[in-house]
């Protein structure tokens, strides 16, 4: 990993490697674990942390499945909607996953995690307890809060286990798990809607509305696993000299960013941009497929679970091992040549679909959609970390997941719920609201993550293997 002490902080690296191309680079020697880690508790760990990806993604994005009743219910409209799926969440998460990510450099990052599974867990419980708009928004604020510490926390820990020709593997099943929550989500929000409304809990939940008791039932559990994150052992930090005292500051940070600016711009912004489309896509289907093909809330969970499954986890896990191999071969910005391409060639698809309106159609773009573009979250979360200094390491990991939560969470369902509203002005016409945000947020993330590729190759000559 690159260092303060290896890449200048006041610009980019003088000399002619800075406008010569780089050379592809020889297979990588293995650079050992950790003293205090062997493989065995380095997979350990990523287990630990993909079961908390699971149980966050659960309760971030079980809501979209229960809009159609949450609506009716608090009589809310679809931006109203929009605003508690993106912005009251992306809001917390993007504020707090900066302030976290800077904690995470400095201090224990189990005990962070512990404590922000713990509040999440709690505040996703308490939105089925919502009784108007404001509840709502609160709730889903305190749920990005708590869901802050993890993206910062876990990546900084992968990245100081495992040498960076080995790290896309364990950060792709990192967001692979995300994947694989958010498939969860869909059936489960889907199906326990369609339970809770033939047959309601009793007890201390009888006589809520079955979406509330779907939330409080998904919500709880989060309490119980937030112990786990102390079954996970810290790993000694790991830098290639003595760190000044100011080396770790926000200054440094910032300067970082400044002196590699089209290179942050292209690989954080690029992503970012196309999270918009593929979150405000993946919100906003359930709701499509419900409002304007007519299928039932357990129907959409099933599709949702199962496309998001084969596509992302598939995807993720394939993607992840072939990304690791090509880099160990030379070939090292293999993550950013799939993401362009993708981004280019998948939009058009996906937007097939939607106008043929067809059910089966769907799925399978959606699952095409999961495969590819969805896919490469994961490694493009690797590659800024390869870039980053490691006493910068949970800051960039806050910084990427602030830029796409921003876009993905708060611009993308908010883009799609003003576009159906006010564009279109027909509920009906959201299937055409998804096709603009997709069409326009694809070819701007290729051009973006291309013109980085040059700036990405030349800072990893730069730095350290670490």
């Amino acid at each position: 990993m690159s260092t303060a002490s290896t890449t200048p902080i006041s610009g980019p690296t003088p000399g002619p490697a800075a406008s010569a191309p780089a050379t592809p680079a020889q297979p990588l020697p293995d650079a050992g674990w950790p003293d205090n880690y062997s493989a065995v508790t380095a997979w350990w760990s990523v287990l630990l942390l993909m079961l908390f990806q699971i149980v966050s993604m659960i309760d971030r994005q079980v809501m979209s499945v229960l809009i159609p009743e949450m609506r009716a219910d608090l009589n809310l409209n679809d931006f109203q909607i929009s605003l508690v799926q993106g912005l009251a969440f992306a809001l917390f998460y993007g504020v707090m996953g900066l302030v976290i990510g800077g904690m995470v450099d400095r201090y224990s990052r189990r005990k962070i995690m512990f404590a922000g599974i713990f509040l999440w867990s709690l505040a996703a419980a308490s939105t089925g307890l919502a009784r108007n708009y404001g509840q709502l928004f609160l709730g889903r604020l305190m749920v990005g809060c708590g869901e802050a510490a993890i993206a910062p926390a876990g990546q900084s820990l992968l990245s100081s286990i495992f040498p960076r020709h080995r790290l896309t593997t364990p950060i792709a099943c990192f967001t692979a798990a995300g994947v694989a929550g958010i498939s969860l989500s869909y059936a489960l929000g889907g199906n326990l809607l369609q339970l809770f409304s033939h047959s309601p809990l009793g007890g201390p939940l009888e006589g809520l509305a079955p979406w509330r008791q779907v939330l409080i039932v998904t919500g709880l559990p989060g309490v119980i696993v937030a112990f786990l994150a102390f079954a996970i052992r810290e790993p000694i930090r790991r830098s290639a000299a003595p760190l000044r005292p100011d080396a770790a500051g926000w200054g440094a940070f910032f300067r970082y960013i400044g002196a590699h600016a089209r290179l942050m711009i292209g690989i954080i912004l690029g992503s970012a941009i196309l999270a918009m489309a593929i979150q405000g896509t993946m919100i906003w289907t359930p709701t499509y497929a419900r409002r304007v093909l007519g299928v039932s809330p357990a129907e959409i969970g099933t599709m949702m679970s199962v496309a998001v499954a084969l596509g992302g986890i598939v995807g993720g896990l394939s993607m992840g091992m072939l990304i690791d191999r090509q880099f160990a071969r030379g070939t090292r910005d293999m993550a950013l040549r799939l993401l362009s391409g993708f981004s280019l060639v998948i939009p058009p698809i996906l937007a097939l679909a939607f106008l043929a309106g067809d059910f089966t159609l769907l799925f399978l773009a959606v699952t095409l959609m999961m495969m590819t573009m969805g896919a490469c979250f994961g490694p493009t979360m690797a590659a800024v970390q390869m870039i980053a200094p490691p006493e910068m390491r949970g800051r960039f990991a806050a910084l990427t997941v602030l830029a796409s939560n921003l876009f993905g969470y708060a611009l993308g369902p908010m883009l799609i719920g003003l576009l159906t509203d006010y564009a279109f002005r027909d509920p009906m016409k959201i299937g055409y609201a998804i096709i603009v945000a997709m069409l326009v947020a694809g070819p701007g993330c290729a051009f973006l993550v291309w013109r980085a590729r040059g700036d990405f190759l030349r800072l990893l000559d730069a730095s350290s293997p670490r």
